[in-house]
């Protein structure tokens, strides 16, 4: 899988639950819920990173899948970038430069894996000391039918234990997340939504421009340096 860059903060009213959670909802240690990406959408998925100190980190990400072929578009820095994943190959485009590389398994390995580590569905595969699940009812967000759950991670670092709490909505139709907010021990938050959603995205999407340049990737990447040092 291309790096991902991590969509808008969490700004969409919600409708009151329609099945409000109580004190008495049954708490269990496996998750109650089983997410899958779906064949084909299109989605704008923003992360909103809001420290304990510091400034906040928004990045927001369009997202399309159809098969095999995936596109994910964000900015870094001053700079667009594009990660597709075709029949072809693996590509990085820079829409404003007009430039692509392909991307070797190798340049993939030395990739900024940092989006993975504020993924959504990260919280399904962590190695805690426990975790506990609790169903909260469901709620409607933008139009759109979820089931909300509770989650709690325990985990270790260095001898301590932390504990981390995260709210998913589970969108009923597309069956993955729609929305999350973690809260983390020293006060930091990140919340995560899923917006503009739709179920048939546009064949040329996964597709180089025919006016593209093609390089090599080494230099792609110093043209990425190149604008996070002169944002």
């Amino acid at each position: 899988m291309l790096v991902l860059f991590a969509v808008a903060s969490c700004r969409n009213a919600t409708a009151p639950a329609t099945n409000d959670a109580t004190s008495n909802e049954a708490v269990s240690t496996t998750p109650p819920f089983q997410t899958k990406e779906p064949d084909r959408y299109y989605a704008t998925r923003t992360i909103t990173i809001i420290p304990a100190q510091g400034e906040t980190i928004v990045t927001e990400t369009l997202i399309a899948k159809d098969g095999p072929l995936r596109r994910e578009e964000s900015r870094t820095a001053s700079q667009q970038i594009v990660y597709l994943e075709t029949r072809e190959g693996r590509f990085v485009l820079l829409p404003e430069a007009k430039v692509y590389a392909a991307v070797t398994p190798d340049d993939e390995a030395a990739s900024d894996g940092e989006s993975e580590e504020n993924s959504p569905d990260r919280l399904l595969h962590l190695e805690p000391i426990s975790t506990s699940y609790q169903a909260m009812g469901s709620e409607v967000i933008a139009g759109r039918n979820t089931r909300k759950y509770r989650v709690i991670v325990n985990s270790s670092t260095s001898a301590n234990v932390s504990q981390n709490e995260t709210l998913i909505w589970i969108d009923e139709t597309l069956n993955m997340p729609l929305k999350s907010e973690t809260k983390s021990p020293d006060g930091a938050r990140t919340t995560m939504e899923l917006t503009n959603i739709a179920i048939d995205p546009d064949f040329g999407l996964f597709q180089v421009p025919a006016d593209y340049e093609k390089i090599a990737f080494p230099e792609l990447r110093k043209q990425l340096q190149t604008a996070r040092l002169n944002p």
